[in-house]
């Protein structure tokens, strides 16, 4: 296997874990753990820390998905960053450090969630006073707040990776194509979120699959290696 095939590979498997990880971890582990679901019947801060305390393991579970997905942002962001610097560096390392940012505030938000969790047990076993809710409350809005700010700076960060795809032809101009405008709609919807706007789930839609399908694209076609030669 020659260094170019490799290196194909392995970005299209860094865009693989992303999206294993982070679909798995958002979509389904945290839901079930913490009862809250995007659509579903608000939940007051008492019965989320039920849930939590009963579901302990998925929390952890939860915990673990989502740090290696913290380390697999911030690894797909040098991937990308080796794959179009040539096109403009200065860009290209501005975009690698909104990924790394990206990384770092997904991490701190499992910080969050482990407090909450140890919050509930502790609550729980001191009978659920209702003295130890203000904390918890705090852990939880920190849990809501921070991935807002974390989509933000992949959305920012994506941008660019997926201008200067398109610009490189390092994939096919379509894929990095829908993933710069896709892209814009989870911008729009992480601004609106960030506002205290309700955003519409159709916002997010055309991106969701679009990691899944560019990971698959690169391990069976591999990158433009003339683009990438120049």
């Amino acid at each position: 296997m020659t260094t170019h095939d490799k290196r194909s590979r392995i970005l299209g498997l860094a865009f693989l874990i992303q999206f294993v990880t982070s679909f798995s971890g958002g979509v389904f582990v945290l839901p079930a753990a913490t009862g809250v679901r995007a659509f579903g019947t608000p939940l007051g801060i008492g019965q989320i820390m039920a849930n939590v305390v009963k579901n302990s393991a998925l929390v952890r579970l939860d915990i673990v998905i989502e740090l290696v997905t913290a380390a697999g942002v911030i690894f797909l962001g040098a991937m990308l960053y080796s794959a179009v610097r040539k096109q403009n560096e200065g860009l290209a390392l501005t975009a690698f450090g909104l990924y790394v940012m990206e990384g770092a505030l997904i991490a701190v938000t499992k910080l969050g969630l482990y407090a909450l969790m140890v919050l509930s047990q502790q609550s729980m076993g001191a009978g659920s006073p209702a003295s130890m809710e203000p904390a918890a409350t705090l852990a939880y809005r920190l849990i809501e707040f921070l991935p807002k700010l974390s989509s933000f700076a992949f959305c920012v960060g994506g941008t660019i990776f997926y201008a200067l795809l398109f610009k490189a032809r390092t994939v096919a101009r379509p894929l990095s194509l829908w993933g710069l405008v896709s892209a814009q709609g989870v911008l729009a919807g992480v601004l609106l979120g960030l506002f205290g706007a309700v955003a519409p789930v159709v916002l997010y839609v055309p991106y969701i699959p679009f990691e899944l399908v560019i990971a698959i694209w690169i391990l069976i076609k591999g990158i433009n290696k003339e683009i990438e030669d120049k």
